[in-house]
């Protein structure tokens, strides 16, 4: 039977009658399903690396060079909140939005993600299979558990303290205000109503534990612990990608880095507000001033904050020499820079190595410039001197406070104009869809 029903089907097929069983879709209604799926993958791509912390310019980037490889003209919108991707022109065309929602990811979602995109812009392939691919990155679990998690976070904040202020009874301090934040992180993202609140709660009671633990115990001024405990919650790196992005002119975007910036500032100072408030400032007992560390302790922290942030945000492990050598190399740019012509020059050199240095490593070792960034941001952008100038103006009413924020905002611009001339020696590939092909076209910049 099944021998005779093959023969009459390639009879009928010969003769050109058609098989009763086969439905006929029309070409036109093929593409725009293909477009909508595209569309809906593009939009999902986009959100992911906002997510992953990559600049507006970037992201549309990378959705315009992931439809060129397949063939397809897109244009898309992108803005800190949300992604706007449109396949094809005219009437033809398809239009999709998605809220961005959800965590920042981790370092190895991060990673995993680039190298995605990295295979799509070199291989076309369907909505489908790309779909599967990043819902893989965003099931990548967390590589260490809570526990090391809160250890990592007070590693780090050990290194940033260090590289502040680097005494002997200090570290001390900031080992244990460390442990706490870290502590106070794990319970936050598990309680809808504290992880809104967490920089509040976070900076009250750390504001409240160093004023009163900070002098009698440590011989330390409580304003030396407040900052390298709340590492986590410094905007340095939205106010840096703000005003690059600004001067990219990605307006909307870059105004809404900044606002979600001052946003954070505030309520870290409103936090140490609080504990202002409720803990009396001990005194320091009289007594011998602790000796600093000596000059190599800056180094040590630098590399501390890198072991930190490693096993804090979850990155594979062999990424801590590369991160090690960036945080390394940008240190001794922002030395060499603040030895020559003070600490805004420092900090434009230091912005200007790290695009480079960062794009060599990423030919050499596939490691992502991402990943890369947001640790340099942290210790290159001076945070700690914005919340200390915010929360001296709020609380102490301090004159002093605007030459502080003064000084923020010009280191801030003098990394972000380091960053935009060292992106102009990095080259870079884009994809342009040319008569129904894509043709591969170098840039710098």
């Amino acid at each position: 039977m099944r021998l005779k029903r093959a023969a009459r089907h390639a009879w009928e097929l010969i003769i050109g009658r058609r098989p009763k069983d086969v439905t006929t879709v029309p070409v036109a209604d093929l593409q725009a399903q293909w477009k909508r799926e595209f569309a809906a993958f593009l939009c999902e791509l986009g959100s992911m690396l906002v997510m992953a912390g990559a600049l507006i310019e970037e992201v549309e980037d990378a959705i315009r060079d992931v439809a060129a490889r397949n063939g397809a003209r897109v244009r898309s919108f992108v803005v800190p909140t949300g992604v706007f991707v449109r396949v094809g022109e005219g009437d033809n065309d398809a239009i999709d939005f998605l809220p961005i929602e959800g965590e920042r990811l981790t370092l190895a979602q991060i990673q995993a993600l680039y190298s995605l995109v990295d295979r799509l812009r070199d291989e076309p392939t369907t909505a489908a299979d790309a779909m599967e691919e990043l819902l893989r990155v965003s099931a990548i679990p967390e590589r260490f558990s809570p526990i090391e998690a809160v250890a990592g976070y007070a590693v780090q904040t050990v290194g940033l303290g260090v590289i502040q202020h680097a005494t002997l009874p200090a570290v001390a301090g900031y080992a244990v205000l460390g442990l706490g934040v870290g502590v106070l992180r794990i319970i936050g993202s598990r309680i809808a109503w504290l992880r809104t609140a967490l920089p509040v709660v976070a900076a009250a009671a750390v504001t409240m534990v160093a004023r009163v633990w900070a002098g009698p115990v440590l011989h330390e001024w409580a304003t030396f612990m407040l900052v390298a405990p709340l590492i986590a919650f410094l905007p340095g790196t939205q106010l840096t990608m703000g005003v690059i992005e600004l001067s990219q002119g990605d307006v909307l975007s870059g105004l809404s880095r900044l606002a979600s910036a001052f946003n954070v500032l505030l309520l870290l100072t409103f936090g140490i507000l609080v504990g202002t408030s409720v803990a009396t400032q001990a005194p320091i007992p009289p007594g011998p001033a602790a000796h600093g560390l000596g000059a190599w302790a800056p180094w040590v922290g630098v590399a501390l904050l890198g072991v930190g942030f490693v096993v804090c945000y979850s990155a594979p492990r062999r990424l801590l020499p590369w991160l090690l050598a960036v945080l390394l190399v940008e240190r001794a740019a922002q030395v060499l820079g603040s030895t020559v012509a003070g600490a805004p020059f420092g900090a434009f050199v230091a912005g200007l190595v790290l695009p480079v240095l960062a794009h060599s490593i990423q030919q050499r070792a596939g490691t992502p410039s991402q990943v890369l960034y947001l640790p340099s941001f942290w210790m290159l952008v001076p945070g700690s001197l914005g919340l200390a100038g915010v929360s001296e103006l709020v609380v102490e009413q301090s004159a002093a406070s605007l030459a502080d924020l003064v000084q923020t905002a010009v280191i801030v611009l003098a990394i972000a104009l380091g960053i935009l001339v060292g992106a102009s020696f990095v080259p870079r590939e884009r994809l342009e869809v040319v008569t129904g092909r894509s043709e591969p076209r170098t840039e710098f910049g």
